[in-house]
Order: structure tokens, then sequence, then C-alpha cells
């Protein structure tokens, strides 16, 4: 480990070895899917031609992933995550001075891989699964994405384990961030807007909606239907899923590591949630601390345009627009919902992933929503004072350190306040832009 003012690193033998497994130690269950049509519980066998076997056991929380705490790291992956893990905790200093406020202020990196952003974290493993299957035959991964930081993150994986991909992308981000698309081209994956004519799903909502802007539920469907039509094809999910969760531990194993090595203990954790895999990660390894009586908060951000949490139902819901997956046990707004076209393309999800659901169902994760304008200039002044320009959905998270900042210049304590900034908005700026009038401002 070596720090200097701002900055805590820890060294390639300090990456962890093993993820965490939260669903092993909660005092609380986390149930397990139900049959999309059928009233009992999900097998392997059902679904054995969807997602690669080992992502399946995980969701299922077969054998060891319903009773270990900790699964180890396959060696293949932990070589390919030391080219940019494990990810310094930055302190900051800029914008703790901005605010004039007596909390620290410490953000976990997680945009500085190749794809921007923590989605690579488990897109690796997901493809490194379908590819090592006992003769197998698969040979693409098929996907959808909302801003296009999973599309990405999928796309290099596959290109580093050999397998073809296909994205489904929301068909607004699509339109208006290119970039993310021509990054997925390059990386060798082939893309469609979504709702796409490729598929029944896609024609059948445009031949209701011309001017559908999409979703990642229909995204979903697509991807699904896809996937469906070739026994070589599986599916990965960035967000929604279990195993996601499950890879993402690595984010919080590392800022543990990291706030013991100054002597720091969290007072708040906060993240930004679109399905919830890179905030239920980030907090997960401090849950049980919560939950053994430390004075931990996790505050999950979401958009108030999609306040799944807040305002959603607690119930079982599909994953997808069609009623093709599982029935999970979460926070929705309806499968069906088809969000409003903002600009944090990653947030505009129904559902959120059924251990983080329970997380709130229970009181241990607390919640709070931000309009787009406010998350935008809490943006802006993040890259005013600390130099770095978050993605959209992580300007959620920004905002909410701010406003726990501010929180704290009431009081006469001295808070530690940790976010994670899930990927940066170097590919984002036509949302700033317009958000932001920058065209026009001088």
């Amino acid at each position: 480990m070596t720090t200097n003012d701002n900055k805590i690193f820890l060294s390639e033998s300090q990456l962890p070895r093993s993820w965490y497994n939260i669903v092993a130690e909660l005092p609380f269950d986390v149930p397990k899917p139900l049959h999309p049509i059928e009233d009992r519980g999900v097998e392997v066998d059902d679904f054995d031609w969807l997602w690669p076997l080992e992502c399946l056991r995980i969701e299922l929380h077969e054998g060891k992933y319903g009773t270990d705490p900790w699964i180890e790291i396959p060696p293949f992956i932990a070589d390919v995550y030391r080219r940019y893990r494990p990810s310094p905790l930055v302190r900051a200093r800029a914008l703790e001075k901005y605010l004039g406020t007596p909390a620290e202020i410490y953000y976990k990196r997680e945009d500085l891989n190749p794809a921007g952003s923590h989605k690579f974290n488990t897109a690796l493993v997901q493809a490194y699964y379908a590819a090592q299957e006992e003769h197998s035959r698969i040979h693409t991964m098929a996907t959808d994405t909302g801003a296009g930081q999973w599309g990405a993150a999928l796309a290099m994986a596959c290109e580093t384990v050999g397998l073809n991909c296909c994205v489904f992308m929301i068909r607004k981000s699509f339109e208006e961030k290119p970039y993310r698309r021509y990054l997925m081209r390059m990386a060798g994956a082939e893309v469609y807007p979504s709702p796409s004519e490729l598929t029944d799903t896609g024609r059948s909502v445009l031949k209701d909606d011309p001017d559908n802007s999409g979703s990642l539920g229909i995204g979903m469907s697509e991807a699904i239907e896809f996937v469906k039509e070739d026994p070589g094809r599986r599916l990965a999910l960035g967000c929604m899923s279990y195993y996601a969760v499950l890879h993402q531990s690595v984010i919080g194993l590392e800022t543990r590591q990291q706030l013991e090595q100054i002597d720091r203990t969290p007072s708040l954790m906060i993240g930004c949630v679109g399905g919830g895999s890179n905030f239920t990660g980030f907090v997960a390894p401090f849950v049980r601390d919560r939950i053994g009586g430390k004075p931990i908060e996790f505050r999950a951000i979401e958009p108030d345009s999609i306040p799944t949490l807040s305002q959603g139902e607690y119930r079982y819901d599909w994953a997808d627009f069609s009623e093709l997956t599982p029935r999970i046990l979460m926070y929705t707004l309806g499968h069906r919902f088809v969000p409003p076209p903002v600009h944090s393309g990653g947030l505009r999800y129904h559902g959120k992933t059924p251990v983080l659901s329970a997380l709130v169902k229970n009181n241990v994760v607390n919640t709070r929503t931000y309009s787009q304008q406010e998350v935008f200039d809490a943006g802006r002044v993040f890259l005013k004072t600390e130099g770095v320009l978050a993605a959209p959905e992580s300007a959620h998270a920004v905002l909410g350190a701010i406003d726990a900042a501010r929180e704290a210049s009431n009081t006469e304590k001295t808070p530690v306040i940790v976010f994670c900034l899930s990927g940066h908005g170097y590919l984002d700026l036509k949302g700033y832009s317009d958000v932001l009038d920058l065209d026009t401002s001088n």
C-alpha cells in the first residue's frame, strides 16, 4: 500500500483473491427466482440455454453460492484484473474545501479501466464462464445496454476471451451517445438500436409506438429472443443479476482495505443505482458491520423520474419487457414501464436486483432521489474541483456526497463519506451540453 495526500493505492499483491458472497451471511433470506409462468422455483435446467451455467448457479444460490461467504476468483480473471486493479481510493480535498465542510470525502475510482466503468469487473467473468463451459460451442454473448458502458465492457470482455458480442442499445442512447457504440464496434461487437427491427419484440413495440425511445427491459427481451434463435448464444447481464453483484464485491473489498490502512471507518457510503450491482458490490463487505451494530449508513441514489426503490412496489416481477425471464422479488415500477428519456441511460431500469431490494426492505439501505438538472450541476462542480468528469449516472453519487457533506456542516462531527465513482463521463458530453446549455454559454 502507498499513499500521498490524496490517493490510497493497493499493490497488485493486495488484489482480493476471492469475491464476497453476501447472501451467505445475511440474517434474512434473499428469495430465489420463480419460474416465469409456473408456480415453482427456477431450476438450472429451465435456463441452461440462456445463461452460462456458472452464472446460473450463482443466480440460484446453488451449492457453495448459497453457503460460502468467499468465492475464489479464477486465476485467469485475477490476471486480467491486474491490468487495471486495484483501483485507487481518492480523498476529495478540493471538493471538501469548496464545500467548506468538516467531513472527509473519499471516492473509489472505477472509471480507469479501458471500458470506463465498473462494468468490466463482471463482463469479463461472464464471458469467461461462457467460453470455459465443458464441451462448449458458445460463440456469442448478447445483452442490452443503456448508456453504453455495459455494452462497451462486454464487447471488450468478449474480445478478451474470443467470443462474438451482440448489443441492443436503448434507442435514445444509441442516437445521443454515438461514441459508445463506436467503442463497442471497435471492439468487434454488433450494436443495434432498441427497439429494433431485428426481433419480434422490437417490431411489436415499434408498431405500437414508432418513436419509442427504448428501455432496458425492452432491450433485454430483444437480447433473450436473439439468444433463443441459436444454441451457441448466451445472455450477459450487467446489473439485475446476483452474479454481477458478487463480481462487483471486488470494489468494496479493495475499499475496505484502503480505509483500514489509513485508519478510517466510513460513516456513510453512497452509490448510484440502476439495477444495483455497483452499489451493492461496493457496500457488501461493510453490511455485516452495520448488521453487527456499527453506525454505518448506506445511501442508494436514483433519478427522481425513475424512483424504483423509493416509490416502487416490493413484489415478484419479470426483469424483461416480454416476460421471458424468471420472476424475481424486487422493488419494481413494473416490467412494462418505459422510463422518460433522461441522459442517465444506465439508470433507466424498472427494477432493482433482489439482494439490494432485500437490503432496502430490511432497512439496511436507505434511498434518495435527485433531478437531472441538479445531478448535472454536481457533475460540473466535481469536474471544476477534482478534475474528473463523472458519468451522468455516477454524478448522482457525487451529488449524494455533496449533500451529505453540507449536512455535516451543521454538526460538530467529522463524518467519513465514501462514494463509488462508477464511471467517467467523457463520452457523455452531449448529455452534459443539453442539460447545462453548453452550446450557448460562455
